[in-house]
């Protein structure tokens, strides 16, 4: 049937069962049922190949943007409540309360992780970084400006060109270029080497301190010549005048 002028119908229209039907009492049509329950009510699948245009938007099943034609999402606010792939997200906030989150790229001025987050590729921070909780490094981590720690630091292993420690430390094993201590230092082993000269303290079985002598068998133990400019005494008193200050003798009592 061909109509050629405006074809009007005054009192609703149905096609088929539910396939087109007109609600005129309150200006709804719908498709796919004969109940609407809004200006357009589609109970089906809707295939557009242009642009669609929504002030607001509102989707409470799963979302896919990005396998046909669309690659990318601007939005000023989305809300989230279920599973979310973000390929690009350019956000001032972007906050994630519930579920898992994958980012593949992401561009934010402040993100807030209230679970467990993990970064499995590099982590580049330009400003200022906070850490309330525990932080693991599996590998290697890099430097460039200073590193201020306020609680205990444990380490296995450290090379350092320069070490300046100014408190109270307790060193197992240091080997370093320089290393200034301005406080109070406890070393269970420590090798300085000047050249040919080796000062090596040792603290089992007793503290012991030898030059040239890798192994210390006295409490100062030099493997070589020494010379003191003041006097050398033995248990307070001088050896010059335990020996009488004869030169034979004070050989004698110096071996």
């Amino acid at each position: 049937m061909a109509v050629n002028k405006n074809f009007v119908v005054k009192n609703g229209l149905e096609v088929d069962t539910n396939t087109l039907f007109v609600d005129s009492a309150n200006n709804r049509v719908a498709i796919g049922t004969t109940v609407p329950t809004a200006a357009l009510d589609v109970r089906g699948k809707i295939l557009s190949d242009s642009q669609v245009e929504s002030f607001v938007g509102k989707f409470v099943g799963i979302v896919t943007a990005g396998a046909v034609g669309v690659t990318t999402m601007t939005t000023l606010d989305a809300v989230v409540t279920g599973f979310s792939t973000l390929g690009l997200a350019n956000a001032t906030s972007l906050n994630v309360t519930t579920g898992f989150s994958t980012v593949q790229s992401l561009t934010a001025d402040d993100i807030t992780v209230s679970v467990g987050a993990t970064v499995s590729k590099d982590l580049n921070v330009g400003g200022a970084t906070t850490v309330g909780g525990a932080l693991t490094v599996t590998g290697n981590a890099y430097f460039n400006g200073n590193v201020d720690i306020n609680g205990d630091l444990t380490y296995d292993e450290v090379n350092a060109r320069n070490l300046n420690i100014s408190g109270i430390a307790t060193v197992g094993f240091a080997t370093v270029g320089n290393m200034t201590v301005a406080g109070m230092t406890t070393t269970s082993l420590l090798n300085v080497g000047f050249g040919a000269t080796m000062v090596k303290v040792q603290g089992t079985p007793a503290t012991r301190v030898g030059i040239n002598s890798v192994g210390p068998a006295f409490t100062l133990d030099v493997d070589g010549d020494s010379n003191v400019t003041g006097t050398i005494r033995q248990a307070g008193t001088s050896v010059l005048t335990t020996a009488s200050g004869d030169a034979t003798a004070l050989a004698i009592a110096l071996g």
